[in-house]
C-alpha cells in the first residue's frame, strides 16, 4: 500500500539531526520541543521503525535513520524548488550580474541553469571583470547586483563564502623552484594582487610577474605551462593545476571573503531572486570548503 509522507515531518527529522537534539531544532523551526517530539513520534510510527536512539544523553540515529536521512533531505530539497517555481512570480526582462572571472567557471553555470528554469523568460547579463570595477559599475547603477572578493566584509555586503587565498602551480611543475620566483598576477584592479605582493614583500625573495591580465585564460596559460605560480581562492582552482603545498616554502596567504552586493537604493525583484539562486549554489558548494563561514548578511545602512 502507498502511503503519502508528510514533508514537515521529514523537516523535522532532518533539522533534529542537523543541530543535534530537539530542543535546538524546535528553535530552529520556531515549533516547540513537544511539537517536534510529536512529528518525529508521528513519522517512526509512519515508517513503524525507530529512527533515533540515545547514546550517553544524546541523539544519534538508527540504522533505520541512517537510511532515511539522505532521502529525506532529497524530498525536502524537491519539495522546496517546486515551492519556489509554483509560488514565484511571471518575472520577464533583463537581470545584469557581475562576477570576478575566477569565480565564473566554478560557481556559475549552475546558478545561471537554476535560474533559467525559474525564470525562463529573464534573460541573465552575465559581465566579469575585477572585483573593483564590478563594484565601481554596481555604484553607478550599471549592474543590478555584483559579487566581489575581498579581505573582509564590509556592513553593506553579505559574505557568502570564507575561503584562503593559495600558490598555485602546475601538477608535477617546478616553478616554484626557479629564482627569482615567476609569478601570474592580475593587473593594477585585481583582488588579489596586494595580497599576494605583500606575502612576498615580508618572504625576502626575489620575484619576477610573468602574466599580469585582467582575465583568467592567459594565467592559466602560464601555469600550465610551468612559467610561473599564482595566487587563487581555494575554491576556484582550474582544472589541471594544483594547490603548491608548504613545502615548497611559499608565504602564507590570507583569507578572503566572496561578497554579494545589490544597489543600496534600487533593487529590481529579479535582481532579488537570482540572489537567492546564488547563496543557494554557495551554500551547496562551500559545504566541501573547510573554511566555510555561516552566512552574514549586511548590516543596516
Amino acid at each position: 500500500m502507498v502511503r503519502n509522507i508528510d514533508t514537515g515531518l521529514l523537516r523535522a527529522f532532518t533539522t533534529v539531526v542537523e543541530t543535534g537534539s530537539v530542543t535546538k531544532a524546535a528553535a530552529a523551526l520556531s515549533l516547540t520541543q513537544a511539537a517536534v517530539s510529536q512529528q518525529i513520534k508521528r513519522l517512526e510510527d509512519l515508517f513503524d521503525k525507530p529512527l533515533f536512539a540515545r547514546k550517553q544523553r544524546r541523539l544519534v540515529l538508527t540504522p533505520e535513520g541512517d537510511q532515511l536521512l539522505p532521502l529525506a533531505q532529497k524530498l525536502i530539497a524537491l519539495n522546496d524548488e517546486t515551492w519556489r517555481a509554483m509560488a514565484a512570480p511571471a518575472f520577464d526582462g533583463e537581470v545584469r550580474l557581475g562576477v570576478p572571472y575566477d569565480l565564473v567557471a566554478r560557481f556559475l553555470p549552475k546558478v545561471l541553469r537554476r535560474f533559467d528554469k525559474r525564470f525562463p523568460n529573464v534573460r541573465v547579463s552575465l559581465i566579469t571583470s575585477t572585483s573593483r570595477l564590478l563594484l565601481d559599475a554596481l555604484g553607478r547603477g550599471e549592474l543590478d547586483l555584483a559579487l566581489a572578493t575581498e579581505a573582509s566584509r564590509p556592513a553593506r555586503a553579505e559574505s557568502l563564502l570564507v575561503d584562503r587565498l593559495v600558490w598555485v602551480g602546475a601538477a608535477g611543475g617546478d616553478a616554484w623552484l626557479r629564482d627569482p620566483l615567476p609569478v601570474s598576477l592580475g593587473a593594477e584592479t585585481c583582488a588579489f594582487r596586494p595580497y599576494a605582493l605583500a606575502a612576498l614583500a615580508k618572504w625576502h625573495r626575489g620575484w619576477r610577474p610573468v602574466s599580469e591580465s585582467n582575465s583568467l585564460e592567459p594565467m592559466v596559460a602560464t601555469l600550465e605551462a610551468d612559467l610561473a605560480v599564482a595566487p587563487m581562492l581555494t575554491c576556484a582552482v582550474p582544472k589541471g593545476l594544483v594547490i603548491l603545498s608548504a613545502a615548497a616554502g611559499l608565504p602564507k596567504l590570507p583569507l578572503c571573503h566572496v561578497n554579494l552586493y545589490l544597489p543600496r537604493n534600487t533593487q529590481n525583484d529579479m535582481a532579488t531572486e537570482l540572489a537567492s539562486v546564488l547563496r543557494e549554489e554557495f551554500d551547496l558548494r562551500g559545504r566541501d570548503t573547510p573554511l566555510r563561514a555561516r552566512r552574514k548578511a549586511p548590516a543596516n545602512t
